[in-house]
């Protein structure tokens, strides 16, 4: 499906302001003579530029410099043609402004060759931090940041990533909270968040393995008299994802859309779910090694009449063979990278084609604290990407650059993510 819904190939890009002065050449010359490349069009002060070959293709006979103008203080063109090192562009800009300048390709025997180019530097936005006690006092700070009330609020195992992912989408499209809770006992700050909330009905997402039948009766205690408690449970993760999407009036009625992602780890279906809240659709949970979909499965997407599925994850997560069968009734499409951080920009960049007031930073290795951000940051339309614990890819780095946010906030304390993501160190 079409990342927004969901938009496939409208995914924004940096225009460079290149004019190459090339010399004429016949039409039989070779080889051809490339002009240098710029760096990237846009960057933001303190967080680091991708590093860039200055060459389209390596040549160790040339020579290229900034002949005119000058980089961004921070910013620098490294290489030596003595020691065969290609020349890049890398470093951190530490000033804001408009930068122009000239590189030139410099050759023994041939003509130079100039490209004008310009570089942005902007204020990065505001980064903040959401950290809780534990996993439960997370899903509530959460919470109270950005609901002043809800009619509805889901309650999910925080043991269990699973129930969890499967609520997202479907709590962020019915603009929804999502608490956590241990299998058999309820902390005080949920509690009383739930208190706050003066939701008209609750849903228990999972079965009583996940969340004991003796905390309902404890949440039940704690809301004024006529609440309405629902349990959607399953046999597995799968029938719980099913079963949450299907339901008459806590689910989704009707998507021309639908996520698939695997059931058997929490990456992609943690990044994905603010995306397809923005393309109002859910994800669904699926065994990724199927090469099929399930009768149950084929039916679900059918009552939603679905008419696009877009794969989030690489084949290592949902299978080619499941893609295949997938492409026979509907237009599929499937965001990839090189590892679950590389997948995650790679679907947010097909998702989010322009500006956000906000994005999110979560564990790439530790689901706990991240999982009550999806509803919230499907509803308010913004994007998690995943980082390291200590430090953000670059890729992650360049995403920011690209959407532009005012606010960038670092889901979990320091031994989730250290003080050098807050700070948006480049890994």
């Amino acid at each position: 499906m079409h990342l927004r819904s969901f938009h496939h190939g409208a995914i924004a890009a940096a225009v460079l302001t290149v004019a190459a002065l090339l010399p004429a050449t016949s039409a039989s010359a070779t080889p051809t003579l490339d002009a240098p490349v710029c760096p990237q069009a846009e960057a933001l002060q303190g967080l680091a530029i991708a590093p860039t070959p200055a060459l389209a293709e390596p040549d160790y006979n040339a020579v290229v410099e900034i002949s005119a103008g000058a980089l961004p203080a921070g910013v620098l063109l490294e290489g030596d043609r003595a020691t065969n090192t290609p020349y890049v562009f890398r470093g951190t800009p530490s000033v804001t402004g408009s930068f122009t300048f000239t590189v030139k390709r410099i050759f023994e025997d041939a003509t130079p060759l100039t490209t004008s180019c310009t570089m942005t530097v902007g204020t990065p936005g505001d980064v903040s931090r959401i950290e809780g006690l534990d996993r439960y006092d997370q899903a509530v700070t959460v919470s109270k940041a950005s609901f002043a009330s809800s009619d509805i609020v889901y309650v999910a195992s925080g043991e269990k990533y699973s129930d969890a992912l499967s609520a997202a989408s479907v709590a962020g499209l019915r603009k929804a909270p999502l608490l956590l809770s241990r299998s058999t006992t309820i902390t005080t700050s949920t509690s009383a968040e739930l208190l706050r909330l003066n939701p008209k009905h609750v849903v228990i997402v999972g079965g009583t393995a996940s969340v004991a039948e003796i905390v309902v009766d404890a949440l039940k205690a704690v809301v004024p008299e006529g609440v309405k408690f629902t349990r959607i449970g399953g046999a597995d993760r799968f029938e719980v994802s099913r079963a949450l999407i299907r339901h008459a009036d806590l689910g989704v009625s009707s998507a021309s859309g639908v996520v698939v992602a695997t059931g058997s780890n929490f990456s992609d279906a943690l990044a994905a779910s603010p995306a397809a809240v923005l393309a109002q659709a859910p994800v669904l949970l699926v065994n990724g090694s199927a090469s099929a979909l399930t009768a149950e499965e084929a039916a679900l997407l059918a009552h939603l009449g679905a008419r696009s599925v877009h794969i989030a994850g690489g084949p290592a997560s949902v299978s080619p063979a499941l893609e295949t069968f997938l492409a026979k009734s509907f237009t599929v499409t499937r965001s990839n990278g090189t590892d679950r951080y590389e997948a995650a920009v790679a679907l947010n960049k097909a998702a989010f084609t322009s500006p956000t007031g906000k994005i999110y930073l979560a564990s790439g290795t530790a689901f706990a604290d991240a999982l009550s951000a999806g509803p919230v940051a499907g509803r308010d339309g913004s994007p998690i990407y995943l980082v390291k614990n200590g430090c953000v890819p670059n890729s992650v780095l360049q995403e920011i650059v690209r959407l532009k946010p005012t606010s960038i906030i670092v889901l979990g304390g320091t031994a989730t993510l250290s003080a050098s993501v807050e700070a948006l160190k480049s890994c």
